[in-house]
């Protein structure tokens, strides 16, 4: 893992734990973080299309906006296992629900993250270390309410900031907010 994007999860993990001590404790005593478990489609510029997971803990601030953090992996396997890139890309989020029916509503979200790519070549060369860098996001998503648990889904595109050019990756995720 490269330097910068230690660096940059460090930053991240500071950042969900600043907003997590101090908005928490101030503003929510009574309301607990939410766990989510998800399937994600990824579309890159860089890598194609790919299938993955993803994780979610959101911690409300108050009934409208949440901070959340996202922990995903994505494999680019479609042109085989010689050519497969697999890819993890945390995201801290601000989350914020509109107003809409009694059951479903939609909401936006955005913030930074870290896109970091590996594959067969990192491995046999020496030198070469993790390609990406840090995201950028922002995006859409609906919430369904069940009876005790939240069906979501979402476009959340980002842009990842490289050494030497930009890439767009355009992920569709759907999952289950417990």
């Amino acid at each position: 893992m490269t330097r910068s994007l230690r660096s940059l999860l460090a930053a991240l993990l500071f950042v969900v734990l600043l907003c997590g001590s101090s908005a928490l404790t101030a503003h929510a005593q009574d309301r607990t973080p939410r766990f989510g478990l998800g399937f994600n489609t990824m579309l890159s510029t860089s890598d194609g299309l790919g299938l993955g997971f993803r994780g979610r803990v959101s911690a409300p601030i108050n009934l409208d906006l949440s901070v959340a953090l996202d922990l995903g992996l994505t494999g680019f396997v479609l042109q085989g296992r010689d050519q497969a890139v697999y890819v993890f890309d945390p995201q801290v989020s601000a989350i914020l629900t509109l107003p809409y029916g009694q059951n479903r509503a939609p909401y936006v979200l955005g913030g930074i993250g870290a896109y970091a790519a590996f594959d067969q070549d990192d491995e046999e060369s020496e030198g070469n270390t993790t390609r990406g860098g840090p995201t950028i996001h922002g995006g859409i998503g609906w919430v369904q309410r069940l009876n005790e648990t939240t069906v979501y889904y979402e476009i959340n595109p980002a842009l990842v900031i490289g050494e030497e050019d930009v890439d767009l990756v355009f992920p569709l995720r759907l999952g289950i907010i417990f």
